[in-house]
């Protein structure tokens, strides 16, 4: 039988009762779905969630997906590889530069 993460999200490490209001809103309820849809897609949905329920989506830098790296891993949102910190940090700026979340 396979196991699923059913915590919610204000649970996982690094995560609070913000990020899970903005996850809900987009129907991500559970530490399960965040590692299901894998952190940059979790992190687009986060934002979409931001704006549904009338908060900025102008959140968009690397420390959320930082932090939600760090949920899905289990590891301090401050301790992530190098890589990986550069990687989010890419894709964070590409996301600002493309005007969609403002």
């Amino acid at each position: 039988m396979e196991h699923r993460d059913q915590r919610p999200i204000s649970e996982m490490r690094n995560l609070g009762p913000a990020c899970e209001a903005d996850l809900k809103a987009v129907d991500i309820l559970v530490a399960q779905d965040v590692i299901d849809l894998g952190v940059e897609a979790t992190f687009l949905q986060m934002l979409e969630g931001r704006r549904k329920i009338g908060r900025s989506a102008k959140c968009c830098n690397a420390a959320c997906l930082y932090a939600l790296y760090g949920a899905v891993h289990d590891i301090d949102w401050r301790e992530l590889p190098e890589k990986k910190k550069a990687e989010f940090k890419k894709l964070s700026a590409e996301l600002r530069a493309s005007g969609r979340f403002r």
